[in-house]
């Protein structure tokens, strides 16, 4: 994918590789403008060229890039030497989102707790699933997971040991609304071996209130605030409408709270209206206008000092409901390939009991998922990075793409993303008189 820059520049980023180079005007039309053909053998090739096929932006026409794309994708998803488990311990919350896409299994009173026994049972599951694997990678979910936090300590407990023995490396993150990030809670996850844990916020902070109806942005920064200087938080920003004022009034808090300096990043996120959310509660905007947002709001937020990173690398494989070695624990023990069918005991492929079947019509078409089936994702020059979008989306609404605009405003989104890369990192080096520069700390060169 080609981004104009000032001067006549193109950035060319290629999806697949990750590698993004600059070029100026001349060599954008000698190698990379389409329909460009170089015969050429590599004894005879000039740097810049050699460069731009390290790079993968030129490649051989005996390649298939699309078959390079399946072999990659099939290859992080069938990888039997990594075991994926996200437990969700409880469905119960304590705030009231209008967005959440478990509100619907809520609602009809499903929001279980997992018991102690069922504890047991997660233990030994999962300690007998990780068998052989060299690494075991958790994921807390909810719900809200710390209404469960001494469940969660107790399970880590037993697992991380067990996965040391067994020369297992284990990690876990875990995804939270921040409310009940208390010191203690801090003390007690601090032993779960926590490789990171999401936080979210809203904008507009209304959004975000509890069951009695308070917004809960205060609360949950000031946790942060000590939470973040003893673990690794990412936060997240759910943008749910545009609101200049909200963005501004945040980033506000964060740096009067010091947590410019304590937070490992901050981004912004989509909100897609659920299957099973709250109906006639949310509707999510288009994801062009999200897109435009965070175009504006990227730069303003690391120019004020928060950690917006700028380098921008294409995924190594899609959803990890779509691999083989991944599973989603319910509190009922029930086992689900995505965390949106948690609660739905029809979409459960199997339970965590001994001796229990495998539901096949509800496990086969995660693993056969292929996107490369859809013609427009063949065509699209972001096919690699995006893996045809969210497939729960695909599987079970069908026309919400289109109703939310997604492949127009995530092209648009990473275009934006490759000129704020381009344009914010690249300084010259002058190694040599055509200007070669490199992005600060990145492995990508560039020619100017």
């Amino acid at each position: 994918m080609a981004v104009d820059l000032p001067r006549g520049r193109k950035a060319v980023f290629n999806t697949f590789t990750g590698s993004l180079v600059v070029v100026n005007a001349p060599t954008w039309r000698r190698y990379l403008k389409a329909g460009c053909a170089i015969p050429t053998r590599p004894e005879t090739s000039s740097e810049d060229l050699s460069l731009l096929c390290s790079k993968g932006l030129l490649v051989s026409k005996a390649v298939n890039e699309l078959d390079m794309v399946r072999l990659r994708d099939q290859a992080a998803r069938f990888d039997a030497g990594k075991l994926g488990v996200t437990v969700v311990p409880t469905l119960a919350c304590n705030l009231s989102c209008r967005y959440c896409f478990e509100s619907g299994v809520q609602a009809a009173g499903h929001g279980k707790t997992l018991t102690r026994d069922r504890e047991e049972e997660i233990v030994r599951h999962i300690a007998m699933a990780a068998r052989g694997k060299r690494a075991l990678e958790m994921c807390w979910f909810g719900g809200e997971p710390l209404l469960t936090a001494e469940a969660i300590a107790r399970i880590s407990a037993r697992l991380i040991p067990a996965c040391d023995q067994a020369g297992v490396k284990y990690s876990a993150v875990l995804v939270s609304n921040g409310m009940l990030l208390s010191r203690d809670v801090v003390r007690l996850l601090r032993k779960c071996r926590l490789k990171f844990m999401q936080v979210t916020v809203d904008i507009p902070a209304s959004e975000k209130r509890d069951r009695q109806g308070r917004e809960t942005a205060e609360q949950v920064l000031d946790n942060l605030a000590f939470a973040a200087q003893r673990l690794a938080v990412y936060l997240r920003v759910n943008v749910v409408r545009d609101d200049k004022a909200g963005f501004d009034a945040l980033y506000g808090q964060l740096l009067r709270r010091g947590l410019h300096r304590h937070l490992k990043t901050v981004f912004f996120a989509y909100v897609f209206d659920p299957e099973c959310g709250g109906r006639g509660r949310f509707a999510a905007m288009t994801y062009p206008a999200y897109a435009r947002i965070v175009a504006r709001e990227r730069p303003k937020a690391r120019a004020l000092g928060l950690p917006v990173g700028t380098d921008f690398r294409p995924t190594q494989v899609g959803c990890i409901a779509t691999t083989r070695f991944n599973m989603v624990i319910g509190p009922d023990g029930r086992l689900f390939k995505c965390t949106e069918d948690v609660g739905m005991a029809e979409r459960a492929y199997g339970s965590i009991e001994p001796g229990s079947p495998v539901k096949l019509a509800n496990l086969v078409p995660w693993l056969v998922y292929d996107w490369l089936q859809d013609p427009r994702c063949i065509q699209c020059p972001v096919l690699p990075e995006c893996d045809g979008g969210c497939p729960h989306i695909r599987l079970f609404q069908p026309g919400q793409f289109e109703a939310m605009r997604y492949c127009e405003g995530h092209l648009q989104e990473i275009k934006d993303r490759i000129r704020e890369w381009a344009t914010h990192n690249v300084k010259r080096n002058g190694r040599r008189a055509a200007a070669v520069v490199e992005l600060t700390g990145r492995e990508a060169a560039l020619v100017g």
